[in-house]
């Protein structure tokens, strides 16, 4: 009986290493939360980052509606100075409708000759330009990556 298990045993170890989980991704850390005020419409920024290579740092950007006014059309713009886009679009355009959740995503690389970038996240009605909110992300590169400046 033991000579008959011993194959099939064999064999589950030779595949076990071939199973084993891949490391969890990524998480994202928080760097700003806010609420914004649009014309009696209201909703909540949360801005997030993750490293994604030891030279790209990949930037979330959620927004979530309180209440059940709908927003103007809104403009969220991503620009940077010392980074180049990898994936993703600079800007999100859309509608914050009542109680939904929007996330935009966008991914840069730091320069080859940058110790650090800078992405500005702006906020405004697309249809006059009207700024609601800004905030800006300083990010250094370090031994071991890029993090975000305090």
């Amino acid at each position: 009986m033991l000579r008959s298990i011993a194959p099939v045993l064999a064999l589950g170890l030779a595949l076990a290493p071939g199973c084993a989980k891949p490391p969890p991704p990524p998480t994202v850390r928080p760097a700003v939360t806010d609420t914004v005020e649009d014309a009696g419409a209201t909703f909540e920024v949360e801005v997030g980052w993750q490293q994604v290579a030891p030279d790209e740092v990949k930037v979330v950007i959620e927004l979530t509606a309180k209440g059940i006014e709908q927003t103007d059309n809104l403009v969220v713009d991503v620009s940077s100075t010392g980074f180049v886009i990898t994936e993703g679009s600079r800007e999100w355009i859309g509608f914050v409708r009542p109680r939904e959740h929007y996330e935009h995503e966008v991914a840069y690389k730091l320069l080859d000759e940058e110790d650090s970038g800078r992405l500005s996240i702006d906020i405004a009605r697309s249809n006059d330009g009207t700024p609601l909110w800004g905030t800006e992300l300083l990010f250094r590169r370090e031994a071991g990556g890029i993090t975000l400046a305090e």
